[in-house]
């Protein structure tokens, strides 16, 4: 299968993106005796097609017999190729098993796996069969026991054992980093990821946060550490380590100038993002983001992690794919090794210098996030988290005798829009202009805050104030120049930054692929007047223009007497034609709490001894960050991951034993 994909087509297929609120993760746990299975004679006898939004278009197509399903092919060529299209043999079993849409799924294609359901289940009311509702979730949603007990495997049922100085587990972008740091310092490491070569790991995320970096210096826009510390700490609302934040500070510049060297090598630039600092913006905002300039490149999530294995495989690195952690050995205290599992067969990992956890969150298992946090997934519209983040690492950290944060956040953006008829996250659409600063009223048509500022505080706000937790956002014809006026940061932002440094999302894709498959889909809608577009997003039409005229009238003040919004970031509706979307619910990113660790990238335990052996990086660790993320420091969760990543490869590579 291929590893790249053109990033216009990623673009194309992400915009067309419609999935299910809160349940992208575990779709399991029903059993084939579930009443969404047709009864007997209801089937009027043919083949039906159905289409569904993964993370591309999916189709399916059934044959029945009067009682049954007889065939189903999948057309899974839209998906991530080694985990979508890889469930294809899986999930058609599983349908024809269970006679029933209702399937168990795929771990880590559950976005795939949803998309099949739902298409399934149309096949089947085509077929006149029973009217199929796909559940919201797995049998284990409430979460009641998340953690469960570590698996007991037996020594016989080990077919090989390998024996290493250094085990990373999980490529992805700490994972990535702490492999190649302990190849740099000599040690015999091995990375293992559980998903196949071909998809190859969660890769590197496009955008990373530093201090001291050289290009931060030669801008002369290094901002000072303790400023930085100082906005990280407010937003963790003091749970956040003060340590941690210093070694990220301290050691951040040092990992990007590394990774920027050897992507160089590769004639791929990492560059530092400055933004214009004479706005007058009243949000603290510092420029740490480094982010990679695909120029015409393929894109892929990937496509810096496989350099980056290539070179250090080359001196060394030993990368096993489909091999999945399940527990961690221990000596007494001491961390030794890995059950790993590779197919259907077990096998032992020993470690003579230490075990890196790098596994993720666990955004994609709904039994935690319901036992954790469950107004996150109360919040979420999408979620297009990486798809391995099950919470297995933290759970065998835990299991090993590692401790937990006990207040637990996600990373959730108001990128989600959903139709004029919903009241409520499902079926969110993937809505990337949600960020932008543009005016937002509840149903009633009432300006309700200040649109400006962090990407989740207005969900925060929508989830605590409004019913359903809805509101709309609405634009004119002048979009794009106010977006450009509006001078957002990080991953919002749509145009180049000050020093023309590419933008995650370009504007065209905006303005010529992803808004017009949402506007096709019914999630945007067009009106020539206010009072139609009021009328289109059903919500009162009178309301909406007395709204719509105060908020001209700020325009044209320069000065919002509401809500104090910047002046450079109100804008006005007067052109048509008018534009609008329900939001509701968010883009769920990933977990932000874990595993609690010291300044060493240790696990601690309980009375905050370093459990030794054990180490911990990205986003499976914790100490770091509480109920909000501190987005207007871009690429502060990656940043940490490179870092605290780097560090951990380093710390156990020179561990004496």
């Amino acid at each position: 299968m291929k590893r790249n994909f053109s990033r216009r087509d990623f673009l194309k297929a992400a915009a067309a993106g419609v999935v299910s609120t809160g349940t992208l993760g575990i779709l399991g746990g029903c059993s084939p005796s579930s009443n969404t299975t047709a009864p007997k004679g209801t089937y009027t006898p043919g083949t039906y097609t159905a289409t569904a939004q993964g993370m591309g278009e999916v189709t399916v197509t059934m044959t029945f017999d009067e009682n049954s399903i007889t065939n189903v092919a999948l057309d899974l060529a839209n998906e991530t190729a080694g985990i979508g299209q890889a469930a294809k043999d899986t999930l058609i079993a599983q349908i024809l098993d269970g006679q029933s849409v209702q399937v168990d799924g795929v771990s880590g294609a559950s976005v795939t796996s949803k998309a099949v359901m739902k298409a399934a289940a149309d096949c089947i009311t085509q077929a006149g069969g029973n009217a199929v509702v796909v559940s919201q979730g797995s049998s284990d949603s409430a979460g009641a026991d998340w953690l469960g007990e570590a698996p007991e495997i037996a020594d016989s049922e080990i077919i090989k054992t390998y024996d290493y100085e250094v085990i990373v587990i999980g490529a992805g972008t700490s994972g990535t980093f702490a492999a190649c740091s302990a190849v740099e310092e000599g040690a015999k490491t091995v990375l293992l990821e559980k998903f196949g070569a071909d998809f190859g790991g969660s890769g590197i995320r496009d955008t990373l946060a530093a201090i001291g970096s050289k290009q931060q210096i030669a801008n002369k826009d290094n901002p000072d550490k303790f400023d930085v510390i100082r906005l990280m700490y407010q937003h963790s609302q003091g749970y956040g380590d003060q340590r941690l934040f210093k070694v990220w500070a301290d050691h951040s510049g040092e990992a990007i100038d590394w990774y920027t060297d050897r992507m160089a090598k590769h004639d791929v630039k990492i560059l530092h993002e400055v933004d214009n600092h004479t706005t007058g913006e009243k949000y603290e905002f510092y420029d740490v983001g480094h982010s990679i300039q695909w120029e015409g490149r393929e894109y892929q999530s990937q496509f810096s992690m496989f350099l980056l294995l290539d070179d250090y495989k080359a001196k060394g690195l030993e990368v096993h794919y489909d091999t999945e952690m399940i527990k961690l050995l221990k000596d007494g205290s001491k961390v030794t090794g890995v059950i790993a599992k590779t197919g259907d067969k077990y096998v032992r990992y020993n470690s003579s210098k230490g075990v890196i956890v790098c596994t993720g969150g666990y955004s994609n298992n709904t039994g935690m996030l319901q036992a954790l946090q469950p107004e996150t997934l109360k919040m979420t519209g999408v979620n297009y988290s990486f798809p391995g983040s099950f919470g297995q690492g933290i759970k065998a950290c835990l299991w090993a005798g590692g401790v937990m944060d006990e207040t637990h956040a996600g990373m959730i953006f108001d990128r989600a829009c959903v139709k004029p008829d919903a009241t409520g996250p499902e079926d969110a659409g993937w809505f990337w202009m949600g960020s932008q600063p543009f005016l937002k009223v509840d149903l009633k048509d009432r300006r309700f805050t200040n649109e400006s500022g962090s990407y989740d505080h207005i969900l925060h706000t929508a989830f605590n104030l409004l019913p359903e937790h809805t509101y709309a956002m609405l634009w004119d014809a002048g979009y794009p120049e106010d977006i450009k006026r509006f001078e957002s940061h990080g991953c919002s932002r749509l145009y180049p930054h000050a020093n023309g440094t590419e933008s995650v999302f370009p504007m065209e894709y905006i303005q010529n692929v992803m808004n017009p498959d949402l506007q096709k889909q019914g999630y945007i809608v067009q009106a020539d007047t206010i009072e139609e577009l009021a009328g289109k997003l059903n919500i009162p039409a009178d309301n909406l223009k007395a709204t719509v005229d105060r908020y001209n009238e700020l325009f044209d003040k320069q000065k919002d007497e509401d809500f104090d919004k910047e002046p450079f970031r109100l804008s006005q509706l007067r052109t048509a034609p008018f534009y609008g979307t329900r939001q509701c619910g968010g883009y769920f990113i990933a977990t932000m709490d874990g595993i609690k660790i010291n300044t060493d990238m240790n696990a601690v335990d309980k009375d905050g001894n370093a459990i030794e052996g054990l180490y911990v990086a990205g986003d499976c660790s914790g100490g770091y960050f509480h109920g909000s993320y501190v987005n207007l420091l871009a690429g502060a969760a990656a940043g940490r991951s490179t870092t605290f990543g780097r560090l951990a490869g380093r710390n156990a590579a020179r561990r004496l034993v």
